[in-house]
């Protein structure tokens, strides 16, 4: 029988350890590459929600603004009406109303 000094005992405890950092290795390589494509799918799925919430935002302003002018042209038209059915008075309000402005603009501040 051969008699060992421990030597081949250390070298299969290196060999055993090798063989798990290994193993270790390719388990770390298969959890980041799980982490990456669950990191993308949060990605594309935060982009979309953010691409749907900015549409909706949108088409909300783009609806306000179109509720905005409509609502202008009303106060338009029945300002027109107002100006042809009671030109006097309007001149006369008008009148009042730039007396005022002026008055207020024009007193002393101190």
């Amino acid at each position: 029988m051969r008699e060992t000094n421990g030597h081949d005992e250390w070298k299969a405890a290196i060999d055993k350890a090798q063989e798990m950092l290994e193993e270790g290795r390719r388990e770390m390589a298969r959890a980041a590459e799980m982490a990456k494509e669950k990191g993308e799918d949060a990605w594309k799925a935060a982009q979309k929600k953010s691409r749907e919430a900015w549409d909706e935002v949108r088409a909300s302003g783009l609806n306000a603004i179109d509720d905005i002018q409509d609502k202008g042209e009303e106060v338009w038209e029945d300002a027109e009406r107002l100006v042809k059915k009671h030109p006097a008075r309007v001149i006369g309000l008008t009148l009042l109303v730039g007396v005022v402005i002026g008055t207020l603009l024009g007193r002393d501040r101190d």
